[in-house]
């Protein structure tokens, strides 16, 4: 144990920072799939070195994540509150705070997406879901008050997320704002007023 608490060398110290750094870099631009391997060759340093300090990918993408994620977790809680007052904006503004995110951060859209994997740190699986919690606050807060459409359930959050997703991916070279017009075209389809009925939402989401 007290060896854990022990700094790091000066040269582990450059060299887990040189790894933070190329993954920061990497899993912002390619997101979660890709390998330890690839990350150590560009951080420059041996794969032994990387695997001392993050034996799996997952435990590396938490590290760089984490911040992030508890910043994501904040705001989430504050639109959840504001939409107490202001449902509306608090979910039209929440929405492309998330989209945006994904924009740009491919990583961070992953995890939204497909979580912690139960790998990680305890906080960082604890922000996942505080995030998700307040997200279902505001949407129920957000029906309530008229806000958005009736049959609107909570899931279709996530099918957002895997559209843009996968809009993404497909245009982040030749279109990487094409993510803004996805997010008018559906916010006036959460908006509608007299809508017609929709396909029921998978069981596996309800």
């Amino acid at each position: 144990m007290a060896d854990e608490q022990r700094p790091l060398r000066a040269d582990a110290e450059r060299n887990r920072q040189a790894i933070l750094c190329a993954a920061t870099t990497i899993l912002s631009e390619q997101g979660t799939a890709t390998t330890l391997e690839h990350i150590a060759n560009v951080a420059g340093v041996g794969v032994g070195t990387i695997y001392r300090r993050f034996p799996t990918i997952d435990d590396l993408v938490a590290v760089v994540l984490e911040e992030k994620m508890t910043r994501y977790a904040d705001r989430t809680e504050a639109a959840a509150e504001r939409a107490s007052v202001e449902p509306w904006e608090a979910f039209r503004d929440y929405v492309l705070f998330f989209l945006s995110e994904q924009a740009a951060d491919l990583g961070f859209s992953d995890v939204i997406l497909f979580g912690a994997n139960g790998a990680g740190t305890a906080l960082f699986r604890s922000e996942i879901q505080r995030a998700f919690d307040a997200s279902v606050t505001l949407v129920d807060r957000a029906k309530a008050a008229g806000a958005i459409r009736a049959d609107f359930h909570h899931s279709d959050l996530l099918l957002l997320h895997h559209a843009n997703a996968g809009l993404l991916r497909g245009t982040q070279s030749t279109a990487p704002t094409a993510w803004k017009r996805l997010g008018d075209y559906m916010l006036q389809a959460f908006r509608m007023s007299d809508p017609e009925p929709l396909t029921s939402v998978p069981d596996a989401w309800q």
